[in-house]
Order: structure tokens, then C-alpha cells, then sequence
């Protein structure tokens, strides 16, 4: 048996070399296409940690609202709004709180656990969008990211004074690295051109 060799052209040997030396699978590439490997390790651990924020933030917009639901039966084992006047007037005499104002609160307390609860998941919602959009190249992810990190940053100038002072600067140190590898990195401004 004899086999015969197909004479290549120039352009099936310039096709034949193209697709050898790029060599990434399409399992290795990204929503648009980019290749996982070219995207900078800053933003692919930005980007994780924005998916970790956003996860965390709408387990606990969950637990908020599963809470809200179950304020009032909890509020009862507390006992009756006077009951909860009495036992605060004996913990400390100090304080001034009518039974109007407890059930004020008793009544409130569903609503704005539900609320805070429904604001972390949409916030948890968002993040994890700003995650996969940096991921993708998404001019948009950009620049909600560094909004949220330059708020990072003046909620720990905050912390730190208002005493939290070490939490506020380990704080303030994170925000201000995250900052400068969303905008000022050389890496991440070539990767969203």
C-alpha cells in the first residue's frame, strides 16, 4: 500500500500554523470570547471577590427577610410591650421608653427587616453582575467597581474616625490596593480597551 502525500499550498500551511500555535480550547475562553489566560490575575481575583461579596450579600438579604417574617413571633416571646418596658425600666433606670414607642417598634420591625433584607439582594445581585462583567471586558463593571471601592474607601476613613481604628486602616489598605488595580493598573487598562 502506498501512500500519497497531498501537496500543501501556502495558504493551507499559513491556516495549518495559525490554528496550531493558538492552541486555547473553547473551554478555555471566556462569555466573549477572550481567552481566560489573557485576563490580568488582579481582576480575575477582583472579579472573586465581587462574586463572594454578592453571594454573601443576598444569603444575608435572605436571612433578613426570613427574619422579618418571623419578627413578630419572636417579639412575642419577649413578652408584652409593657412586659418589655419593665424589663428594660429595671436593666437601667436611665433609659425613657414609653409602651407606645415599644409597639411602635414591634410593629415596625418586619417591614424594615424585609426591606433590608430585599436592598442586600439586589446589592448581592449587582455585585456579582459587576464580577462577571469585569471578567467580560464590561466598560459599565469598571466603573461601578471603582465606585464601590472609592466608597469602601471613605466608609473606612469614617471607621477609622470613629475610633474603629485598626479595622478602619486594614480596611482603608484593601480598598485603596482594589482601587489601584481597577483604574490605575497598566494591565487591567489595556485588558478594557
Amino acid at each position: 500500500m502506498v501512500k500519497k502525500r497531498v501537496k500543501r499550498t501556502k495558504t493551507t500551511r499559513k491556516i495549518s500554523r495559525k490554528l496550531s500555535s493558538n492552541k486555547i480550547s473553547k473551554s478555555s475562553r471566556n462569555f466573549d470570547n477572550t481567552p481566560i489566560n489573557k485576563i490580568p490575575v488582579s481582576l480575575k481575583i477582583i472579579s472573586i471577590l465581587f462574586y463572594i461579596v454578592g453571594v454573601l450579600a443576598i444569603a444575608f438579604g435572605v436571612f433578613f427577610v426570613v427574619a422579618g417574617f418571623m419578627a413578630p413571633s419572636l417579639m412575642d416571646s419577649l413578652g408584652t410591650p409593657e412586659e418589655i418596658v419593665q424589663k428594660i425600666a429595671q436593666t437601667d433606670p436611665n433609659i425613657k421608653i414609653s409602651v407606645d414607642d415599644i409597639s411602635t417598634i414591634i410593629s415596625m420591625l418586619p417591614v424594615l427587616f424585609a426591606v433590608a433584607g430585599v436592598v442586600l439582594i439586589a446589592l448581592g445581585i449587582l455585585y456579582v453582575f459587576i464580577g462577571r462583567g469585569l471578567i467580560n471586558r464590561k466598560q459599565w463593571a469598571k466603573v461601578l467597581a471603582i465606585l464601590f471601592v472609592a466608597l469602601g474607601i471613605i466608609r473606612s476613613i469614617f471607621a477609622i474616625f470613629g475610633g474603629r481604628i485598626l479595622s478602619g486602616i486594614i480596611w482603608l489598605a484593601i480598598f485603596i490596593i482594589l482601587e489601584y488595580y481597577i483604574a490605575f493598573d497598566e494591565k487591567s487598562k489595556k485588558f478594557f480597551k
